[in-house]
């Protein structure tokens, strides 16, 4: 069959059949749906996750729901030619335990944000280190601890408009205060 080396009808993004080797860390992948859960098929990122012990393993962070999935280096992608960047909403930051997805910005990491993922091995949570598309042990200081989350997106590097993907955070777990009354004050 005919390819010709320059596609006749340009295409934006690009798409490419290729194996997951040739796919390099932190590019944008279309992932075919996962058989245990009832979604649509979505898009992920080439990344690899690094356990407390040093093991590497290959495979995909799948966007939507947000999870670390395993793959092996010969299994045919779909990789996506297109820049882009993860802009960080800062309107959106709240402080609270994180979820799976969200964009941490974590104190004393070598990386000072990267999106939370949960659970990634059995029980233990990885935080993805946005620069090195690497996912990394994570353990809050206490385990229901704090932290401060932001919403993102992926937006295409050339027209910044172009939103391909969207992850807003939940809403903060609010406490309410007691309120103090003051005493000779009128209290409407």
């Amino acid at each position: 069959m005919y390819q010709p080396q320059v596609p006749l009808i340009a295409m934006s993004p690009g798409f490419r059949t290729v194996q997951l080797a040739e796919v390099e860390l932190g590019r944008l992948v279309l992932l075919r749906p996962a058989a245990d859960i009832a979604a649509a098929a979505g898009i992920g990122l080439r990344a690899d996750a690094l356990s407390a012990q040093g093991d590497l393993t290959v495979g995909v962070l799948r966007l939507r729901p947000t999870r670390f999935e395993r793959c092996a280096l010969d299994d045919a992608v779909i990789a996506i030619d297109l820049d882009y960047l993860l802009e960080a909403d800062l309107a959106s930051a709240v402080a609270r335990v994180p979820a799976s997805g969200d964009l941490v910005v974590a104190a004393r990491r070598p990386a000072a944000a990267g999106i939370y993922v949960a659970p990634l091995w059995g029980s233990a949570d990885g935080l993805l280190d946005i620069a090195s598309a690497v996912i990394r042990p994570f353990a809050a200081a206490p385990k229901a601890a704090a932290q401060v989350v932001l919403g993102w997106r992926i937006v295409e590097r050339e027209q910044r408009m172009r939103s391909l993907f969207e992850r807003l955070p939940a809403e903060p777990y609010l406490q309410e205060l007691p309120r103090r009354v003051q005493h000779g004050e009128d209290c409407d």
